[in-house]
């Protein structure tokens, strides 16, 4: 995703939706919030940080339905929610994605836009404390891919399931998000890492 229209999409929501997300903020138990965000493909979690490449940037909007089930003595909401994220990795995740799950694929050249979502389910504590869990998928162009000596003949994506710890931080019905989501199992081999920050509007 482009950088510039990343930015510039947020900066559209929170002026366009600020104000009517402040004065639809009343007690009711039901929440949607929107938003935006850029995340960063750290990969397997054994692997060292070693410098920072932006080739491994992204982005990805998010959103969240909550449904209150506790406030706190500071009018804090405590929600269940379904969380879902969509976004689109470049060519080199993409690559880098196959090779850290060990996949061997025919195709040359990766698409440069790869979308992927993911949908989940947990609690947001306190609206602050997230934890939630559930499945996402990465959808690339159909090509020829192999691992383990399976061979797929029109592999157009891999599952995985998705589990997401982060931090919400308020300021009215605007939030600055960080996340840490962590994919594995079905499709994947190993456990890989993405880090992202971003913001949510409360509508």
């Amino acid at each position: 995703m482009n950088m510039k229209i990343l930015i510039a999409f947020l900066a559209f929501t929170v002026s366009a939706f600020s104000l009517k997300a402040q004065i639809n903020n009343s007690r009711s138990g039901i929440v949607v919030s929107l938003g935006a965000a850029v995340n960063y493909y750290y990969g397997p979690g054994d692997r060292n940080f070693g410098k920072f490449e932006n080739d491994r940037i992204n982005g990805q909007l998010n959103g969240m339905l909550g449904l209150t089930i506790v406030r706190d003595k500071n009018d804090r909401r405590t929600m269940l929610g379904g969380f879902g994220s969509f976004g689109i990795n470049n060519a080199k995740t993409m690559t880098r994605i196959f090779d850290d799950q060990n996949y061997i694929t025919l195709s040359t050249d990766q698409n440069s836009s790869n979308n992927f979502y993911q949908l989940e389910g947990g609690i947001l504590i306190s609206e602050t404390f997230r934890i939630s869990t559930g499945v996402g998928r990465q959808i690339f162009d159909k090509q020829v891919i192999s691992s383990s000596g399976v061979v797929d003949l029109e592999a157009t994506s891999l599952k995985y399931n998705s589990t997401t710890v982060g931090f919400n931080f308020n300021v009215g019905a605007v939030a600055f998000i960080l996340n840490c989501n962590f994919n594995y199992g079905l499709d994947y081999n190993k456990t890989v890492l993405n880090p992202s920050a971003g913001l949510m509007l409360r509508l």
